[in-house]
């Protein structure tokens, strides 16, 4: 009975913010500090079956003067081999990048992805994280694609501020 009981209680768990590291890896490098890589995020247009994976990498030491590097892959239903300009919004920040690098393009099941790199200052990448409320657009040969975080993607974003760049000043 007393087993029963306490392999019942196994199973609770409190409702408070995960601790994230699952959402992150981090690497110490010496002299530059820590370097950190966030997971892909994965933020959706769900009335055109398109979704964009954004993953962050930065180093961290004593302060924020530093970019961190932002690299996304889009998944639509063509080849993307420029992009204009990439734009992540929250009602407290928006970011806003007009050199996008082509990493490569290649076919998947249903579209196309097309992999890019940016850059952005660490101060506003700080920002960013204080508002779990992102849209994504990305101009690229004409088009506009926008792309909506899901709740999933909400919770990590939550998670980051609260046990990662609330760490940052």
């Amino acid at each position: 009975m007393v087993a029963l009981f306490l392999s019942s209680c196994s199973g609770i768990k409190p409702g408070a913010t995960k601790s994230g590291k699952k959402y992150y890896e981090t690497f110490f490098v010496g002299e530059e500090g820590t370097q950190f890589f966030v997971k892909p995020f994965i933020f959706e247009n769900r009335k055109l079956n398109e979704e964009a994976h954004l993953d962050f990498t930065f180093r961290y030491k004593d302060n924020l003067n530093s970019n961190a590097r932002i690299n996304y892959s889009l998944y639509v239903n063509e080849i993307i081999r420029t992009v204009d300009s990439m734009n992540i919004t929250t009602p407290i920040i928006n970011i806003t990048n007009t050199e996008n690098t082509l990493l490569f393009n290649e076919r998947t099941k249903n579209n196309f992805k097309s992999r890019f790199s940016t850059e952005v200052p660490m101060r506003s990448l700080k920002k960013l994280f204080e508002n779990d409320d992102w849209e994504i657009h990305v101009y690229a040969q004409g088009k506009k694609h926008t792309f909506y975080s899901s709740n999933k993607t909400n919770k990590k974003v939550e998670a980051l501020n609260h046990n990662v760049f609330v760490l940052f000043q």
